[in-house]
């Protein structure tokens, strides 16, 4: 009896690339799916209810990455350039998600300890979120969704600390993507008073519910009254922007858009020159 040999035929090797580009992409619905079982977990929750849900949450797309990886490694020499370029812009995508996991679960740690501490430089806000922009396009644009930035007066100069900004704006960007429809703009939008400065992340999803804006930035909350709308996520984003801007004396708020949507928004003082 013949040994069996793995496929390569190039119909095989296109069938397997289109089908770890598939679980790429859906790897966190096939995650949801998985832990539809398991609650989501509370604050007063166990640390191991919430390393529960954790693993759940990254166990998609950890396969994914897996899956892809593995398929390039072994057939590179036959595959296409164009299926190359789509398994590798997969792969990033997740391992930018996952990135952003790991960054949002040792700042929420940090929290819980009461170890947050910044790092306060003067800092271009303008810089910093063109800097973000480079860093969640490629998650944004898998929705086809555009990111906007809007500021029509010159921005002064802030004395804080930037890579924990720059989390406050990945975590207000991802999360209006992922309640925000495809193929619509998330705008990004400055102002400034006389001491202050606004900084507002609109999305065109479905809008807060009523009963829900006094507890959108509560760890793990989340909207009943949303169903299974942006249902991935451990439910962490939101309440560390929260404790990062309130580190610096700033003020977070949320309420809906006028014409659809959700506007979330955060303010920080300086001093005027």
């Amino acid at each position: 009896m013949g040994v069996k040999t793995a496929d390569r035929s190039p119909e095989s090797t296109r069938a397997r690339c289109a089908s770890a580009v598939g679980l790429a992409e859906g790897g966190r619905n096939r995650a949801r799916r998985t832990r539809a079982a398991t609650a989501r977990p509370t604050r007063g929750d166990s640390d191991l209810a919430i390393l529960a849900t954790v693993a759940h949450e990254i166990r998609g797309p950890v396969t994914a990455l897996t899956t892809s990886s593995g398929l390039l490694a072994e057939d590179l020499a036959i595959l296409d350039g164009e299926q190359v370029r789509g398994m590798l812009s997969a792969i990033h995508r997740r391992a930018l998600w996952l990135q952003g996991l790991v960054e949002n679960l040792l700042c929420a740690a940090t929290i819980r300890e009461g170890r947050l501490r910044l790092h306060r430089e003067p800092l271009d806000l303008l810089q910093l979120i063109a800097d973000t922009r480079s860093l969640v396009e490629p998650l944004v644009t898998q929705k086809r969704q555009t990111l906007r930035v809007r500021c029509r007066e010159e921005m002064p100069t802030l004395h804080a600390d930037g890579r924990r900004l720059g989390q406050v704006l990945v975590n207000l960007i991802l999360n209006a993507s992922k309640f925000g429809e495809p193929k619509t703009p998330i705008d990004v939008s400055l102002a400034r008073s006389r001491d202050t400065v606004r900084v507002t992340v609109s999305d065109r999803g479905p809008g807060l519910p009523p009963e829900s804006t006094e507890r959108l930035f509560e760890p793990f909350y989340r909207s009943a009254a949303l169903g299974t709308c942006g249902k991935d996520g451990v439910g962490l984003g939101l309440s560390i922007v929260k404790s990062i801007v309130q580190a610096h004396d700033g003020r977070v708020g949320a309420d809906n858009r006028k014409g659809g949507g959700a506007r979330f928004w955060f303010e920080l003082n300086f001093t005027p020159l």
